[in-house]
């Protein structure tokens, strides 16, 4: 009888497989070529991976698990300023340079979701979730249904679009830049929505 796979060691394996894979592309990426890499024997991958694509899998929703914190979240638990604090940490984690090669797996994941066979359709369901995230925050704040929705797919355009900007072109200081202005913009919107719907009931 196969012993049961122990979740620590599995998660100490992913941890090392994202180190390894800074440098390198799911595209490229093996059990063998990780396995050398690794200093392992690839069979310690089939035992705890399976295949490949459940590799893959497993470390797309190892970085995508940033996203846990938001999904879990009320947004009529959440006021302006706790929504700007949310939005700067998470920036904040896009800017590290370790992270910034964990967003560019995620890329290119997506890409290939895109013409994938059978897709994961994570990232996907990430974007639609900050969109709804973000349209139902809005509606909590008094933005008219017609604008909410409009006004959260622009803010989670822009929020991705920024991190892309970041991973293509290395600039941390001038995606910053561009992500404070997006916030000035966000939140100056929000104000003269509710300006223009008059007072709330």
């Amino acid at each position: 009888m196969a012993r049961p796979a122990k979740p620590e060691r599995k998660a100490e394996l992913l941890s090392a497989i994202l180190d390894y894979l800074m440098d390198k592309t799911l595209a490229e990426l093996t059990f063998r070529s990780l396995a050398e890499g690794l200093g392992i024997s690839a069979y310690v991958l089939v035992y705890h991976f399976g295949s490949r694509e459940q590799l893959v899998n497993e470390i797309i929703r190892s970085i995508e698990s940033r996203l846990d914190s938001m999904r879990g979240t009320d947004v009529r638990d959440i006021d302006r300023e706790a929504w700007k604090a949310y939005l700067l940490e998470s920036w904040e984690w896009t800017m590290a340079q370790r992270n910034r090669h964990l967003a560019r797996l995620e890329f290119e994941a997506t890409a290939q979701d895109i013409v994938a066979a059978e897709p994961r359709g994570t990232s996907q369901e990430n974007f639609r979730m900050l969109h709804h995230k973000t349209r139902d925050w809005l509606l909590v704040q008094g933005i008219p249904a017609e604008f909410a929705d409009t006004d959260a797919r622009l803010f989670t355009s822009t929020f991705y679009g920024l991190q892309f900007d970041f991973v293509v072109m290395n600039q941390p200081e001038a995606a910053t830049k561009a992500f404070e202005l997006m916030l000035t913009v966000f939140f100056n919107n929000l104000e003269s929505r509710l300006a223009a719907a008059g007072p709330q009931p």
